[in-house]
């Protein structure tokens, strides 16, 4: 064990570093881009600014934008933990009744087919104007790619292993419990790195709406202050938090299913 060990810490070591480093090398390319294509096409910094200014502005509003940024999380990550917990469940449940899952689907699919821009107002003045709607809104987003996710997850497990427990004689909880769950979770995590990006926009399109705080709110003000730094500021944090969403989620399924290897 201690041979092994010694061994192990630099590889994991040089993996992050190499990781890092691609990540400098890809951000520093997309700023290097963006200053290419402001200074080449010649674009007024009323409508795209260039990085320099919008690095300022964030800085000298690091306070504000911090805390926008803040209520914009927290309303995606309790929205999305609603969603996650309503797909699994009923996902779970329409495996075990196909009955439960013919009946139910159309109106599964008529739910996710209503337009956000209409849902939010209904929840607002259910919920008010604070992070209750941005939760509605970001479960309703959300919850859909999560379902179809697992579902599909579900009905994919291995033959083999569910004729296995079936000779053993295990019950459906059983067989779900050890065998079809644990195959769909790379499904379930595929569904949450595309849930993830949209609950941060449905965060902020429920703030952009509902006129309540967050990044959203921020985005709008900005443009109607025309603070267009400020506004660029915003619209960097939003993508940057969405790639970072997109990383964890990736990073989450590598150290739970890395099994499937």
């Amino acid at each position: 064990m201690s041979d092994t060990t010694p061994s192990a810490r630099p590889r994991t070591g040089l993996l992050l570093a190499r990781r890092l480093a691609l990540i400098a090398l890809t951000v520093g390319a997309m700023l290097l881009t963006w200053q290419l294509l402001v200074t080449g096409l010649k674009i007024p910094p009323y409508l795209v600014p260039a990085p320099g200014p919008v690095a300022r502005a964030f800085v000298a509003n690091i306070g504000v934008i911090g805390t926008q940024t803040a209520f914009t999380l927290t309303a995606a990550a309790l929205g999305l933990t609603v969603s996650t917990a309503l797909a699994t469940g009923i996902a779970l449940a329409f495996s075990m009744s196909r009955n439960l899952a013919q009946a139910s689907l159309p109106v599964v699919i008529a739910f996710r087919s209503t337009p956000v821009a209409a849902v939010a107002p209904l929840a607002m003045l259910f919920l008010g104007r604070g992070i209750s709607t941005s939760m509605a809104v970001v479960t309703i987003v959300s919850f859909f790619p999560l379902l179809v996710n697992l579902m599909r997850g579900l009905a994919g497990t291995d033959r083999n292993a569910s004729e296995l427990m079936h000779v053993y004689g295990a019950s459906r909880w059983q067989q779900m419990r050890y065998v079809r769950f644990p195959y769909a979770l790379p499904f379930l995590f595929t569904g949450m790195r595309i849930a993830a990006s949209s609950a941060i926009l449905g965060a902020m399109l429920s703030e952009w709406i509902t006129g309540s705080k967050g990044l959203g709110n921020l985005i709008l003000d900005s443009g109607e202050m025309r603070e267009t730094e400020l506004l660029w500021a915003a619209v960097v944090t939003s993508i940057t938090i969405a790639l970072s969403v997109f990383w964890l989620t990736s990073a989450g399924e590598k150290r739970f299913v890395h099994w499937r290897a």
